[in-house]
């Protein structure tokens, strides 16, 4: 009897251990959710930032000679987690936020993913991270710059890229400085042009807030459906009022067809864009010379490739797999920001636990020279938003983006006094 009971203890702790075991074991993989809109209006900025999670997860899970967060490219898979191999796995927004909701929920409850990464628009990163924090799933989003996001008390939601009111407060001071700086320049009169949704509005907000303070006037403020396909009354508004700058937050289409409508109705006013539509490759590759003097505030110049080692390198690896539309700019750049710290933070963790996780994005502090873009860091302030981020403002000539503002940093002086359409 004796004996029986003793094979039967040896046999349940060689279970117990057995189970610790498997409980304590690194995970095979890591699965990373991804929400962006791979089909819709917006689809041309979801595949941008979808490939850029792509090259990140090569990078990770293959060996490569780039400096990184915890040396994470140059091992193969997480070398904290045993070598785990990223598997993406994605969800489709459609630009909308119900939809994004939805792939959340998917991503969350049948995928299992332990992290998600989402979503281009602040209006549909904010439902889509509701259900990640009542799931309690880390949510990071790189790319999504409504102020508010960051204002929910959320413990589960963070925000490496800066956010509105530090990107259009500079785009003000920046008119105050040129005004200030240019003798033969005097901006009194704005028209304001912001599309619908959160992003579009929490930039007219800021707008309508800065202006009075730097002694501009708003004479035109127009917001308009975020897929609108005639805008022509909107232009002649805009030529009626003769402001002397437009201030604009658009995504691509809209960029482009309000380009267009300026044209068309010969509208010669500078045009200063809140970056997405009037910085990317699409807004150029579609208008050619027209793009010409549009004013974008932005993170990107090609002046960082010759200055940042890791932005080079990755900008060749863009060119090589996705071709010339793929080089990496602004949009790619913060994607690889967003995803390098939500992976280096799992690393960290040694887990794939959500607690260890998000404890280890909160202790962040990643230096500026492992990153693709001129910031100083990522590291997370009490709202989980970075503080080390910045932007600056270029201005397309010659259909190059060439930075001119911060001024000790500027390749190019702005032009400002527009010659007419035809010679563009």
């Amino acid at each position: 009897m004796k004996k029986v009971v003793s094979i039967i203890i040896m046999a349940m702790l060689v279970l117990l251990i057995s189970g610790l075991e498997a409980i304590s074991a690194p995970p095979k993989e890591v699965r990373y959710g991804a929400i962006y809109p791979v089909t819709g209006p917006v689809s041309w900025m979801g595949s941008l930032q979808i490939n850029s999670l792509k090259l990140v997860v090569d990078l990770v899970n293959n060996s490569y000679d780039i400096d990184s967060p915890g040396d994470i490219i140059r091992s193969e898979g997480l070398p904290n987690l045993d070598s785990a191999k990223v598997k993406l796995i994605l969800g489709d927004s459609e630009g909308k936020p119900d939809v994004g909701r939805s792939a959340a929920e998917r991503l969350i409850s049948v995928e299992k993913v332990d992290v998600i990464q989402g979503c281009f628009q602040s209006g549909v990163t904010g439902p889509t991270s509701t259900v990640a924090e009542r799931y309690s799933i880390p949510f990071l989003t790189s790319n999504s710059t409504s102020p508010s996001l960051t204002e929910r008390g959320f413990k589960w939601f963070f925000r490496t890229t800066p956010h509105a009111k530090m990107f259009v407060g500079n785009m003000m001071i920046f008119l105050k400085e040129l005004n200030d700086r240019r003798p033969d320049i005097a901006i009194e009169k704005i028209a304001l042009v912001c599309e619908d949704t959160l992003w579009g509005q929490d930039t007219a907000n800021i707008v309508r807030e800065r202006a009075p303070e730097l002694g501009f006037e708003i004479v035109v403020d127009i917001a308009y459906p975020h897929e609108a396909t005639d805008v022509d009354a909107e232009v002649l508004r805009i030529k009626k009022a003769n402001p002397d700058v437009i201030i604009m937050a658009s995504y691509d289409p809209d960029a482009i067809l309000f380009q267009k409508i300026y044209k068309k109705y010969a509208v010669n006013i500078p045009i200063f864009g809140n970056d997405t539509g009037h910085q990317a490759a699409l807004f150029v590759k579609i208008l050619g010379s027209d793009v010409n003097y549009v004013l974008t505030r932005d993170l990107w110049a090609d002046s960082i490739l010759k200055k940042n080692p890791m932005a080079n390198k990755l900008n060749n690896m863009f060119i090589e797999r996705f071709g010339e539309d793929y080089r990496l700019c602004d949009t790619e750049a913060r994607v690889l920001i967003g995803a390098l710290t939500m992976l280096s933070a799992i690393n960290r963790a040694g887990s794939t636990d959500p607690e260890a996780i998000r404890q280890a994005l909160l202790e962040t502090d990643i230096p500026g020279n492992l990153l693709p873009l001129p910031w100083g860091g990522v590291k997370f302030n009490e709202k989980h938003q970075n503080i080390y981020g910045r932007g600056i403002i270029n201005q397309w000539q010659d259909q190059k983006k060439i930075m001119v503002w911060p001024w000790k940093a500027a390749e190019a002086k702005v032009v400002w006094h527009l010659p007419p359409w035809s010679e563009r």
